[in-house]
């Protein structure tokens, strides 16, 4: 097992000139507030309680929520919770589009990249700026960080450039990081109990806020082997001690990424007892372990996940740090259970695949709106531009759109529409954002929705070369338990009625605007 963080150095010595002082800042100038991204990953929203109470007011049925106390009443009962938010089906491109506030199509990363050779699928190329770039080059100099799971540098970059988390040059991207390069044992054909969860490696790319040498004698970067059967060195309690040791090191203001590994698989009962957050009590027994289900075991893993969340929430100051949590796509297929429909999940275009939590605390939100409910249509972009509102910071809005007015009680109409895509192969995209001229896509699955009908196109590639589309068209659920809430309906279905008036105007503009806006890969 590799070596644990103990010691607390100073933070002088670890991030030097990262912050302007007080000195420096007008004493008319508004602090600017520290901001904690929080990933969560293969989490639906109603695997979370409170997003689960939301849907039954809306006649809605429910997946079966975990034990969630720390996210309901630390984040959603003191922050404002969207309740119609869209990601990616898988979950690489979702964090590219959280850090650069671009779409696929314009960051190239459409799909998951792998840590075995057989798929060498490339990442996110070095060229683009992030969200972590723009604040620490923004007058205020925010610090930055990230811990946990990285999944968005393929093997080819890493093999050019070992610190690519941090960007080129070195710091570009983070200035420190420390976590997980992929999933979890995902190029290992081991049983659970021999890696994964409990035997993980952990790269080290700086030291964070404690022990300067987390190698011992290696000098860094390193890579340690970590003992996932204890507690200190499970990987969800691990990446909560890294991102704790750079809130109490971190000069402010700060940004700090947090990418957990859970609930993605390999899925499993979390037998260890956890540190958990004082005055943040399970509500329901501990996870039933003799119940050998796909389900059980994800809502068992997510139990644990909150505990931890509680810890790290629970220790930042609610009066200048802006909390977002947020998911990175839906549910492992095997974990839904009926009525609704397993192979609608994780990976689809379907509502069990691109539907996330999205939850922000804030000190902007006001008093009054703390504990309510946006439905706002919210995707990963609007990450980027939401917290460069909220930070001060200016510059291009990328793709994305803000939704800081949401959180200060504006009822201005944002995004008219949701779109959610996957794609295959990865691509570096030229200056203009555009494929390389030899790009020959393989599919493009493609899916969007104003509100009211959603239209899910999926176009690919023949054995002859042909351009294969196959569309289907769904009524979007607005309440009552006569809705279409599984999307069994399709209305493009063969042999169904004719469309509705309604929904084949709502057909004709859906088809326009992928085509204007979002032009398949697949040509």
């Amino acid at each position: 097992m590799g070596s644990r963080c103990t010691s607390l150095l100073a933070s002088a010595l670890l991030f030097v000139g990262c912050a302007v002082s007080p000195e420096e800042r007008s004493p008319a100038e508004p602090r600017p507030q520290n901001v904690v991204l929080i990933v969560l990953d293969d989490v639906s929203p109603g695997l979370l309680g409170a997003y689960d109470r939301h849907y039954a007011s809306l006649g809605r049925p429910s997946v079966g929520a975990a034990d969630t106390p720390a996210i309901d009443t630390l984040l959603a009962a003191r922050g404002m919770t969207f309740t119609r938010a869209w990601a990616n089906p898988k979950c690489t491109p979702t964090r590219a589009q959280l850090l650069t506030g671009l779409h696929g199509l314009r960051s190239g990363v459409g799909q998951v990249v792998m840590a075995g050779n057989e798929e060498r699928t490339s990442g996110l190329a070095p060229s683009f700026e992030l969200l972590s770039t723009r604040l620490a080059e923004s007058p205020a100099g925010y610090a930055t960080a990230a811990v946990g799971k990285w999944h968005l540098s393929g093997v080819d970059e890493l093999a050019r450039n070992p610190l690519a988390p941090l960007g080129e040059p070195r710091g570009r991207w983070f200035q420190h990081y420390a976590g997980s390069l992929f999933n979890l044992g995902e190029d290992r054909e081991a049983q659970p109990e021999d890696g994964g969860y409990w035997s993980w490696e952990k790269f080290h790319a700086t030291a964070l806020g404690g022990d300067a040498r987390p190698c011992g004698d290696a000098t860094l970067p390193c890579t340690t082997v970590e003992d996932g059967r204890t507690v200190a060195g499970y990987p969800t309690v691990d990446t909560t001690d890294d991102a704790l040791a750079l809130v109490r090191a971190l000069p402010e203001p700060w940004f700090l990424y947090v990418a957990y590994n859970a609930v993605h698989e390999p899925l499993h009962h979390v037998t260890l007892d956890l540190p958990r957050a004082p005055g943040v009590e399970p509500r329901a027994p501990a996870c039933d372990h003799s119940d050998p289900s796909d389900a059980a075991m994800v809502r068992c893993m997510m139990a644990a996940l909150d505990s931890q969340l509680g810890r790290l929430v629970s220790a930042l100051d609610e009066q200048d740090t802006t909390v977002i949590l947020v998911g990175d796509n839906g549910m492992a297929q095997r974990a839904f259970r009926p009525p609704y429909l397993r192979h609608h999940g994780k990976g689809t275009m379907f509502s069990g695949g691109v539907e996330v939590p999205l939850i922000v605390r804030s000190p902007t939100i006001p008093a009054e709106l703390r504990g309510s409910t946006s439905s706002a249509l919210a995707l990963p972009v609007d990450v980027f531009a939401t917290v460069a509102d909220l930070c001060g910071v200016g510059g291009d809005p990328r793709e994305s759109l803000s939704l800081a007015p949401a959180l200060r009680g504006s009822h201005k109409s944002y995004r008219s529409e949701l779109y959610s895509e996957r794609f295959q192969p990865n691509f570096f995209p030229d200056a203009a954002g555009r494929p390389p001229a030899d790009f020959a896509g393989r599919f493009h699955d493609q899916a969007l929705s104003d509100g009211r009908f959603k239209l899910i196109r999926e176009t690919s590639r023949g054995e002859g070369g042909e351009v294969v589309r196959v569309e289907q068209l769904f009524a979007v659920p607005q309440a009552g338990e006569d809705e279409d809430w599984t999307e069994r309906r399709n209305l493009l279905l063969p042999g169904a009625e004719p469309l509705a008036p309604a929904a084949a105007e709502a057909l004709a503009s859906l088809r326009a605007r992928l085509d204007a806006n979002y032009p398949s890969l697949v040509r």
